[in-house]
């Protein structure tokens, strides 16, 4: 139980700077908040990127679950865990970019790529297909070193 809960804060930490460096990197050049206090804009940025994080559990939960051990990254990953990270990452995506839409929690500038046929943005869509892998294959490094 100790290993797994030092994976699982190996993993949240990972995510919580990849997600961070993220959020803050592309948010300026695609989204727009207008209206928003610095201080709100803030508390958005701080609110998705631990949405994020969460996210990131739930997959890590879900492949854990499905290879009936918390573990399972540190090993080869097989199509399945491909298939459903992949999955996992463009509904998700979907599901909050939908949902903040049609709250107003923000909206797209011109420049923001829109997955064909829809009003998504594609940019959150690569970014959970990116970020997910990336902080299992972080945390596995680090795990090794320690």
């Amino acid at each position: 139980m100790k290993k797994t809960l030092r994976l699982i804060f190996i993993f949240s930490a990972v995510e919580l700077i990849l997600h961070s460096i993220w959020e803050y990197s592309v948010c300026g050049l695609f989204y727009t908040m207008e209206g928003q206090s610095f201080i709100e804009h803030q508390l958005l940025m701080f609110q998705a990127t631990i949405g994020d994080v969460f996210i990131a559990l739930g997959l890590f939960l879900i492949l854990a679950f499905v290879n009936h051990r918390s573990n399972w990254f540190l090993e080869s990953w097989e199509r399945k865990d491909y298939v459903i990270s992949a999955l996992y990452s463009v509904l998700i995506a979907f599901y909050f970019e939908a949902h903040a839409l049609h709250l107003g929690r923000w909206g797209y500038q011109e420049t923001m790529p829109l997955v064909y046929g829809t009003s998504i943005a594609v940019v959150p869509v690569i970014q959970l297909a990116l970020l997910l892998p990336l902080g299992f294959i972080i945390t596995k490094k680090i795990h090794f070193k320690f």
